[in-house]
């Protein structure tokens, strides 16, 4: 029988492993990894449930959490589960307006922080804030120090401390209908106010089903939980996913510490956004390009058997006997080292909230490390499609997953069905009513399904740049081509009524100072540096050689430099890191224009 709740997904764990390691947290002056059992993670979660409940939390009540991945996020979300309360993740990163915003859009009445850092952000909002009545801090509060909000901040011990004992709990817990709100995740949209996604316990169940099935996993395996999980990928997929299974999550300490914590953790796979694989690329080839003689040939040997490999794999064909030789002897002497600074147990990688570069994709697989990437929303809890072990395709998001329905209207937009799609937007009835319809998903990404049913995505719909020629250019891809350039770090297109399109461009600082040293380009400053002609006609050289292969629409004419990277901050990234395209071009006006009134456009 399908469980109906989450509590119950997790209850069944803890009677099958009661004795097996759910979490593993760093213990910081013990210096090593300790472990906690389903049993006492049960515990856990009934104490903080039952003092949920005595502290008047009741059915439908919304609990927020701010706090970096750690067990007590977990025992708290668990627990809202289990009592039908609704938690609300929020981002560390945020500052305190946005904090106030989903606090109060919301409507939470508890808030659970990680530390007085955190809630010393707060102290400015907390009076907008009637609804909020319980704030619990995770870690204990320095001695001394002085709460500089109007309500009491309890450490999460003494809050426990009043945890009442509840007659048949867990059979109260099974009672929570699968149909009811397990959480509000804010969308971190690049326009406007995010919006509150409602998702119920069926959409996550069914998603963590379909998940197990296509990705193969089991009890055995074990992951390094490092993604926010605030993000619903890493709530799904490295968390809840792993509760279904009774797997092993063990925290990272922090994001610095992740390649440390990969020897210790040995995780059997990875979850990771583009950034991470692009990173650990470079850091490889970093180390190549300091390689000589016999060594870089060897890498440079292995990568062609790797490469020759994929063609096969991409054919259809199977290997020769000396090509699988050849392979076996890559495995030996250079694949095994590579997953080795993963842990030496990684069978595969996904990668999602963002595209994946068919390159970088290609390039881990030519070092015998797959990833498999795929495709979802928060509105979908959240995965449409991946790639499989069995079947893959590099640059694409793979097949959708069974029983998940996905069409590509005439417009080009994908929309998908399933019991997976969310309850709706918080409070947004009309917004709600315009993503779901008769049942579709609407989820405002373009792309095609091929012959063989691999999804791949083109762009986002609300971000079409329509000339005024009436030519229609999808930018995302083409600042992403861009943004693989040694010089340019960012690419924003812009163009909407206009005959042809400009961008926004920031360049690699390190590299554009390197180039200024070589070719004797004298400045006091790195902004004088971008206003020498002899900057931006480097600049302009990388993005003609880039745009070789575009239609004359689709490539930029005129473009500005701009000094500094956008930062989260300013306003101008999302918590996910991905450019608010509105504020951004809102902010740089200016600059945009006159690439249009100087040239008479």
């Amino acid at each position: 029988m399908v469980p109906q709740n989450l509590g119950t997904v997790f209850k069944n764990t803890v009677d099958r492993f009661p004795h097996k390691t759910a979490l593993l947290y760093k213990d910081k002056a013990r210096r090593k990894y300790l472990a906690i059992t389903w049993s006492q993670f049960a515990e856990k979660v009934e104490r903080a449930a039952s003092a949920l409940l005595a502290n008047g939390v009741r059915e439908g009540d919304r609990i927020a959490i701010l706090s970096e991945n750690r067990p007590e996020w977990v025992f708290v979300d668990m627990a809202a589960c289990c009592i039908g309360a609704v938690t609300v993740p929020i981002y560390t990163s945020l500052a305190p307006a946005e904090i106030q915003y989903l606090l109060a859009d919301s409507g939470s009445v508890v808030l659970v922080a990680s530390n007085q850092t955190f809630l010393e952000k707060l102290a400015p909002i907390q009076k907008s804030l009637p609804l909020l009545r319980e704030v619990v801090a995770l870690d204990p509060l320095s001695s001394g120090w002085q709460n500089p909000m109007p309500l009491p901040v309890r450490e999460l011990d003494d809050f426990m401390k009043q945890a009442l004992w509840q007659k048949d709990f867990w059979e109260k817990a099974e009672q929570i209908s699968g149909d009811s709100a397990a959480t509000i995740i804010y969308t971190s949209g690049t326009t406007g106010f995010p919006k509150g996604v409602l998702l119920t316990h069926r959409n996550f169940i069914h998603n963590m089903a379909l998940s197990r099935q296509a990705l193969r996993m089991s009890e055995t395996d074990v992951h390094l939980s490092f993604l926010p999980l605030s993000h619903v990928f890493e709530r799904m997929a490295g968390y809840y996913l792993l509760v279904l299974m009774g797997a092993t999550i063990a925290y990272a300490e922090s994001m610095d510490a992740v390649p440390q914590n990969l020897l210790e953790v040995r995780p059997s796979f990875l979850l990771g956004v583009p950034r991470f694989y692009e990173k650990i690329k470079r850091r490889i080839e970093e180390t190549v390009d300091g390689l000589k003689g016999p060594a870089k040939r060897l890498f440079a040997w292995s990568r062609a058997i790797g490469s020759n490999r994929r063609r096969a794999c991409e054919e259809g064909r199977l290997l020769s006997f000396w090509e699988g030789a050849g392979l076996w002897a890559a495995e030996r002497l250079v694949y095994r080292k590579i997953r080795k600074q993963l842990g030496g147990r990684v069978q595969f990688c996904v990668s999602g909230g963002a595209p994946l570069p068919k390159e970088t994709a290609e390039f881990f697989y030519d070092l015998g490390v797959l990833i498999l990437e795929g495709y979802g929303l928060t509105e979908t809890a959240p995965v449409i499609s991946v790639n499989r072990m069995e079947k893959f395709k590099f640059g694409t998001v793979g097949i959708p997953l069974e029983g998940i329905e996905v069409k590509i209207t005439e417009e080009g937009e994908i929309i998908t069905r399933s019991p997976c799609v969310m309850k709706g937007y918080y409070g947004l009835p009309k917004e709600t009513e315009e993503a779901l319809k008769e049942g579709w998903l609407y989820t405002g990404d373009l792309g095609s399904l091929d012959a063989k049913g691999f999804l791949s995505i083109t762009g986002r719909k609300k971000e079409l740049i329509v000339t005024s020629g009436g030519k229609k250019v999808a930018p995302r891809p083409i600042e992403e081509w861009m943004e693989k350039d040694e010089f340019i770090l960012r690419c924003v297109l812009y163009g909407e009524g206009r005959r042809y399109l400009t961008a926004l461009i920031v360049p690699r600082k390190e590299r554009m100072c390197q180039y200024a040293a070589l070719n004797r380009i004298p400045y006091a400053s790195y902004e004088e540096l971008l206003k020498d002609a002899r900057a931006s006609a480097c600049v302009a050289r990388q993005i003609e050689a880039r745009s070789k292969d575009f239609a004359s629409f689709e490539k930029i004419k005129y473009f500005a430099l701009i000094p500094d990277d956008f930062t989260q901050e300013a306003g101008e990234l999302t918590p996910t890191l991905k450019v608010k395209r509105g504020v951004v071009l809102k902010r740089y006006e200016q600059e945009l224009l006159k690439l249009y009134q100087e040239k008479g456009c």
